[in-house]
């Protein structure tokens, strides 16, 4: 009988209360090092990538087995499974590098993915008040630490909006890394999230936050509504390598009526992009659906 990695009945009461839960554990410190220093080689050969001619290696687990494996695991899809239900797709990965220097990531809240510059890249067609219908499942490649830049959440921040992430705001490259935040570097990849304030006032309570510091293998879930954000890297020499691997249920249209979107200015093509059902099964028919790579390998 295969072990079931499904939350835990206060696993769930934490997560609603909070937004979050982990860290869990997808593979010993040990085997993700040498998993990793095989993926980063992999990455380097975009010739088959959804996305061959961008530089953010966005969807890499579409072309690559090994990161394909990792999102449909039964260590992450029980546990997302957990709170999306039975029928799941993944939908999109990307890589989160912080090196030493980097700014740190601004708090923000996300849920149906505008991103800035676009319309909205998921809509729900039969959600459920009071129950998410996105989930991100953030891995540790390489070892998280306040000090090289961990994730961190804002607890019980998913219940409230602070800010609107459906206004479009301009991608200015220019002032990565030159905001000061309480003695610190911060930013959002080049945008200003401080103009997407509910309240142009308001300022969040550092004091509360949660740091993820992750050994390798490590990940956590939480709802993108959940504020969160990242620390600097102040490290002399440690690089932070994170993959968020983002979820939701099959009700959920997945860039619905677009041939394209735009994000950091640069402009993705659709037509190779494909969700991949990684539980249960798909009663709708919104998407492009495929099996994960292993079911296809081995049919």
């Amino acid at each position: 009988m295969s072990e079931t990695y499904y939350l835990s009945d206060q696993d769930k009461a934490f997560f609603y209360e909070n937004g979050y839960a982990g860290p869990f554990t997808l593979y010993e410190p040990d085997k993700m090092t040498e998993l990793w220093e095989q993926i980063r080689l992999d990455l380097l050969d975009t010739g088959q990538a959804v996305f061959p001619n961008s530089r953010l290696n966005y969807d890499r687990h579409l072309d690559l087995p090994m990161l394909n494996d990792i999102i449909s695991h039964p260590r992450i899809v029980h546990r997302i499974s957990s709170i999306l239900g039975p029928d799941v797709l993944s939908w999109r990965t990307e890589w989160f590098p912080k090196y030493p220097g980097d700014e740190g990531t601004d708090w923000h809240q996300a849920e149906s993915f505008v991103e800035f510059e676009g319309t909205e890249k998921l809509e729900p067609t039969a959600a459920i008040e009071g129950h998410p219908w996105e989930l991100t499942a953030w891995i540790a490649m390489s070892e998280a630490t306040r000090e090289n830049g961990c994730m961190r959440v804002m607890p019980k921040t998913h219940r409230t909006w602070f800010f609107d992430e459906k206004r479009n705001i301009v991608f200015e490259p220019e002032n990565i890394n030159q905001k000061d935040y309480n003695g610190n570097k911060s930013g959002f990849y080049g945008y200003d999230y401080d103009k997407l304030k509910l309240d142009p006032n308001w300022k969040p309570d550092d004091e509360q936050a949660v740091h993820m510091e992750l050994k390798p293998g490590q990940f956590f879930i939480f709802t993108s509504r959940c504020m969160h954000g990242s620390n600097p890297n102040t490290s002399e020499s440690s690089v932070r390598f994170g993959w968020a691997t983002r979820f939701v249920p099959t009700h959920v249209k997945v860039y619905d009526g677009q041939a394209s979107f735009r994000h950091y200015g640069e402009v993705f093509p659709l037509d190779r992009y494909s969700t991949v059902l990684v539980a249960g099964e798909d009663t709708y028919g919104h998407n492009k659906v495929q099996p994960p790579i292993s079911a296809t390998t081995s049919a």
